[in-house]
């Protein structure tokens, strides 16, 4: 770890490289990197949705998994603990506002004292395979010291755990254990395990030797594992993909100054990004975890195997007139750093600005598993309808539907099928008189009653990366509300399917709008990163932040 001398040194390079307007980026500002991240795991709904897909994917497979236990074998599930069974963000928001570091007393201290919460489905998961005869294997990097209080904690929240040996932590004296020292304990005790759950790629594999490229290509050999027999939950906090983004840099520099380097100097490359400005240190780590780490396209592959296996489903193939709904933006196509320009509550200067951000965007990858997914989908006979946020119109005097015809053309250059003038559904299409753009449930709507073409379509399917994207809105059921979550959690990984996008801003403006009691775009910058922050102190989301010299904004 560098001194303070050569620390100021490196920021200063750092500034000048990239002609950055900023003097000091000190501990307390690496902390703050984590705000957007922090609180999407923290508060929202689609993150909580994705838990209920994933142990519902892994419920659905158990009897499968069972029946490939060897003969002498007796069948076990292997799974990680923090934030895969209980949340363990607090511990990393709690560094926010504050110039602390991650270490053993802090760490030793939270898992004393932390009043724990269990992750949507864990519970039920496990309570299941427990009751079909299943021995569950706790394996975690807790030090061994807190072994007790943590089995204590895991009882009364209702997990089942049978006995200390099936709970394997650190050695005594905090002697690093690998997990796969850990894994290769319970196959030399007869087990054989039939599930590995997690939300690091070494829940699954030792994979610390491994450069980011080499991740990669790890999860590309074994992505056939994710979704049947493995189970990979997003973890955007932190984890050994940031730590590996960070090794393209010298190493004589801190692992927080490589990821604060990464991504401040994406973000200049665009001249309508300003420096510095919270919003942007605030979702850093947010948008480094879509933009390269392998964790973001391992989950994307699992969601879209699930998905394809749900086509084949019978129930589904049997549909009159079947159909799927897909997003575009953060679905099936990658959302790359440029989609943050303008910044939240900034508009497009102009028209031509707005259209020539789309253009921008064109050569945007597909998102990992989305072309495979829908060619299976069409191969199976389904409709395929993209059913997208974007306007159909930039406003340019004279090109009418100039964003439709890229989007088009984006579809048609990554060869999505169905990519044609009647599947895409903007949110101009279909709209009641009085509204030149409304919310996709209008389009679902117009699918489902043959304004389309006459035909009457069952949706199967429903892929997104928000709730706004599945059929919660004709359920007179919120998109923005964690209560329709518990109306429709059976559903997720059968028909709704989500992929993980913290940095999605639709989401940010109505969640954060709907705790401040007014569009959080009336109210200033500082005013918006304060509520942020303040968020990420309160870990149920209740209290309302609305200061007093706000009240007039709503008048």
């Amino acid at each position: 770890m560098p001194n303070r001398l050569s620390f100021l040194l490196i920021l200063t390079t750092y500034v000048a490289l990239f002609s950055a307007q900023v003097q000091s980026y000190d501990q307390k500002d690496l902390n703050n990197e984590i705000v957007i991240a922090a609180n999407w795991q923290q508060h929202s709904a689609e993150y909580e949705a994705y838990f209920y897909q994933v142990y519902n994917i892994a419920s659905d497979r158990l009897s499968n998994a069972i029946s490939k236990t060897p003969a002498g074998k007796k069948p076990a599930i292997i799974t990680d603990i923090d934030d895969t069974l209980l949340s363990n963000t607090r511990y990393f928001s709690s560094l926010v506002g504050t110039e602390d570091r991650r270490n053993t007393e802090r760490s030793l201290s939270y898992w004393q004292q932390e009043d724990p919460k269990a992750l949507p489905g864990a519970v039920n998961f496990l309570q299941k395979a427990n009751d079909m005869g299943i021995d569950i294997f706790y394996i975690s990097g807790r030090y061994h010291s807190v072994k007790g209080i943590t089995i204590s904690h895991l009882r009364n929240l209702g997990f089942p755990v049978k006995s200390e040996e099936h709970v394997l932590l650190q050695e005594p004296n905090n002697k690093t254990l690998s997990k796969n020292d850990n894994r290769r304990l319970v196959i030399e005790m007869g087990y054989f395990p039939i599930m590995l759950l997690g939300d690091q790629l070494s829940d699954f594999e030792d994979t610390s030797h491994l450069a980011l490229p080499d991740r990669n290509h790890w999860v590309l050999n074994h992505q056939t594992f994710f979704g049947d027999s493995w189970f990979i939950f997003p973890n955007v906090v932190y984890g050994q993909w940031e730590e590996k983004i960070s090794e393209k840099y010298p190493r004589h520099a801190p692992l927080e100054i490589h990821r604060a380097r990464k991504y401040l100097s994406q973000i200049t490359q665009n001249t309508r990004l300003r420096m510095p400005d919270s919003y942007y240190q605030h979702i850093a780590l947010a948008d480094l975890w879509i933009q390269h780490s392998a964790d973001f396209t391992v989950n994307a592959l699992q969601t879209y195997s699930a998905a394809t296996d749900a086509l084949s489903a019978p129930e589904n193939l049997s549909r009159q007139n079947k159909a799927i709904v897909v997003d575009i933006d953060g679905t099936i196509i990658h959302y790359p750093t440029i989609h943050l320009s303008p910044p939240l509550c900034q508009q497009f200067d102009s028209p031509k600005d707005k259209f020539n951000n789309y253009i921008s965007q064109f050569d945007s990858p597909p998102v990992p598993g989305a072309k495979e997914f829908l060619d299976s989908a069409y191969r199976l006979g389904y409709e395929i309808f993209y059913v997208t946020s974007r306007a159909h119109s930039s406003g340019l005097q004279g090109y009418e539907g100039d964003i439709a015809s890229l989007t088009l053309a984006q579809l048609n250059k990554n060869n999505f099928p169905n990519a044609q003038p009647k599947n895409l559904l903007n949110s101009s299409r279909f709209c009641p008189e009085n509204m030149s753009s409304c919310g996709k449930h209008f389009q679902r709507k117009a699918i489902q009653n043959g304004k389309i073409n006459n035909k009457k379509y069952e949706i199967a399917l429903y892929i997104g990366d928000l709730l706004n994207d599945i059929s919660l809105a004709e359920q007179g059921l919120s998109p923005i509300e964690k209560s329709s979550l518990e109306k429709t959690k059976h559903l997720y990984g059968r028909e709704y399917f989500l992929i993980p996008n913290p940095v999605n801003k639709t989401w940010m403006r109505q969640f954060y709008s709907k705790i401040a009691g007014t569009d959080i775009c009336l109210l200033s910058e500082q005013e918006r990163a304060e509520l942020r922050v303040n968020l990420l102190l309160d870990w149920e989301g209740k209290h309302d932040y609305l200061k007093p010299n706000h009240e007039t904004i709503n008048e």
